[in-house]
């Protein structure tokens, strides 16, 4: 009796199941830089600012966390299938804690002077969520 032996098929079928997880996690990555830009928009030169400020911060650190997850299952599961996907995913989550890093600085450091990069930083984000997430549609379609 013979063991049958994996077939192109079975890892097949893993990549698009890899690759629905990798455009959720996009998906949902995308919705907190939105709630992002929803927040900032409530206390720019407001006042009673202080709760959006924390609900900004918050919603950051959980998109962060979304990008991680975003990052690692493209690193796992979807660099096999789409390469550039896996890059993108990456620089997302980069650029996302290089947000944070600097809306932070903003907050804590009271460095205002870096709002000036900070909001070209956030469409860059959003732009590149959107990139990703219409290529992950594509990608997807075609596996």
């Amino acid at each position: 009796m013979t063991t049958p032996t994996p077939t192109s098929t079975s890892t097949s079928a893993a990549a698009p199941t890899g690759l629905r997880v990798f455009n959720m996690l996009v998906g949902l990555t995308s919705l907190g830089i939105l709630l992002q830009a929803i927040t900032a928009g409530e206390f720019v030169s407001q006042d009673g600012r202080d709760p959006w400020i924390a609900a900004h911060n918050i919603i950051a650190s959980v998109t962060v966390v979304l990008a991680l997850a975003t990052m690692i299952v493209g690193i796992v599961s979807v660099r096999r299938v789409d390469a550039t996907l896996n890059w993108l995913g990456i620089a997302l989550f980069v650029l996302l804690v290089v947000q944070t890093v600097l809306g932070h600085l903003i907050t804590d450091a009271e460095a205002d002077g870096l709002i000036g990069v900070h909001v070209p930083v956030a469409l860059l984000v959003f732009g590149l969520a959107v990139w990703l997430s219409i290529r992950g549609a594509a990608v997807r379609r075609r596996s």
